[in-house]
């Protein structure tokens, strides 16, 4: 069984000796965390500083903005932008004309973010936006 641990290194492109090294942790101890023994606290924010993500180890779950590539739909991205676009509004942040057609401004919106997030950003038909780890 390849643990989350272990699937975060192997992404990372670290050897067990290399993280072991980094965090100061002897081998073996590493390769028991990587077996499924408790990892302390202090060393999940050694682990994190290296560029593993946390929420995964511990949850097997990876969050937007993590380095791994995350599916949402059009259409939930479409909500999100209507509703961010509103609660600007409601705020006093965003001046709406009577002629401003909200969902013209929300295709603009996912227009300009495939435009730069480019190769990285993926629209699926339908994908939760945080991901649950198979393992």
């Amino acid at each position: 069984m390849i643990t989350f641990l272990r699937e975060e290194r192997d992404r990372l492109g670290l050897t067990q000796a290399q993280v072991a090294d980094k965090i100061e942790v002897g081998k073996a101890t590493y390769v028991r965390w990587e077996q499924g023994s408790p990892i302390p606290s202090d060393k999940l924010a050694d682990l994190a500083k290296l560029g593993f993500d946390i929420n995964f180890i511990v949850l097997g779950t990876r969050a937007i903005g993590s380095n791994s590539s995350t599916k949402i739909s059009r259409e939930q991205l479409s909500r999100s932008l209507t509703a961010f676009l509103f609660n600007t509004g409601q705020l006093g942040l965003l001046k709406k004309s009577e002629s401003t057609d909200v969902s013209a401004l929300v295709d603009m919106a996912i227009y300009t973010i495939e435009q730069e997030v480019g190769e990285n950003f993926e629209l699926a038909q339908t994908a939760p936006i945080i991901k649950k780890a198979t393992s």
